[in-house]
């Protein structure tokens, strides 16, 4: 029979991967099962409704439809964030940037441990940079004092962030705004940030990948600037000096092609201590720099 998790997995046309996450989340959502169901209970019938949600989330796959999206969910850095189209689902490479962050509020607690960390989140998103920073000090043995704010243009953007702090217990620790860059930014917050990360949109407007998998359906004004990929960079190196405090650290994702051309932006704007730091492929993925 056609209708048990063994027969549902033994006949799609999705990737096993794929099929058993997508198949955990419809078992989690009509029946309660955890996600062991997909071996301990394999051979039970299921019901129909089930089924027909299955049918719909299997077509929407093979048509390229990212599982993120089929979901709801994604797992980033240790926590798991609401996404929909509205926004970039997380990346692996884009961890980067929070162990960055985390590495440097470690090395200021470890000298100032009274210190309030300022932390800015340019092009927040879903806010799963400012949030996986905060949900590792929350976790910390040591009690950190910190600061975080996320900025998005997209009002989209901001409400699902809002929604991804309180459904994390997060929201003491992070402030979304709604802001181009750094334009709505209060002024009490010049010069008052430790560190500044942000992964901005940096695809090219002609590059082939915009039109391939998963970026097909995401957000193209968060994946490209419709120019040649520095332009939103650029706009965050120009201002970075107005918002960071004196030693403070800039990290920004980047292109696998672009880290040199960032270097050269930085270098310019008088930073300092300019590194590129490689993604697991081995593609230099971030830059980081400091006032």
């Amino acid at each position: 029979m056609a209708n048990t998790i063994a027969a549902l997995l033994e006949g799609t046309r999705l990737n096993k991967t794929d099929a058993k996450v997508l198949l955990a989340h419809l078992l989690n959502k009509h029946l309660g099962w955890p996600r062991s169901a997909l071996i301990s209970r394999d051979q039970e019938p299921l019901p129909d409704e089930l089924l027909i949600a299955w049918k719909s989330l299997e077509a929407q796959r093979i048509s390229g439809v990212p599982v993120a999206y089929l979901t709801g969910v994604k797992a980033f850095h240790g926590i798991e964030l609401k996404v929909n189209e509205t926004v970039l689902i997380p990346r692996p490479e884009t961890e980067l940037l929070v162990d960055l962050a985390l590495e440097e509020i470690q090395r200021i607690h470890s000298d100032y441990p009274n210190q309030t960390i300022q932390i800015l989140d340019l092009g927040t998103g879903s806010g799963a940079i400012a949030l996986a920073v905060a949900h590792e000090c929350s976790i910390s043995k040591a009690p950190i004092n910190l600061g975080i704010l996320g900025v998005d243009q997209a009002s989209d953007a901001i409400e699902l962030a809002c929604e991804n702090a309180k459904a994390l217990g997060l929201n003491h620790l992070v402030e979304f705004l709604l802001s181009n860059w750094y334009d709505a930014i209060p002024d009490r917050y010049q010069t008052a940030f430790d560190v500044i990360v942000s992964n901005p949109p940096y695809i090219q407007k002609d590059d082939p990948h915009l039109q391939e998998g998963d970026l097909r359906f995401e957000p193209k004004a968060a994946l490209t600037d419709d120019g040649d990929g520095l332009s939103c960079i650029r706009e965050i190196v120009n201002h970075a000096h107005h918002y960071l405090k004196p030693g403070g650290l800039i990290a920004i994702e980047h292109s696998y092609d672009q880290a040199a051309e960032v270097a050269t932006l930085l270098e310019n704007h008088s930073f300092h201590d300019i590194g590129a730091i490689a993604d697991l492929a081995g593609h230099l993925r971030v830059t980081r720099a400091r006032k």
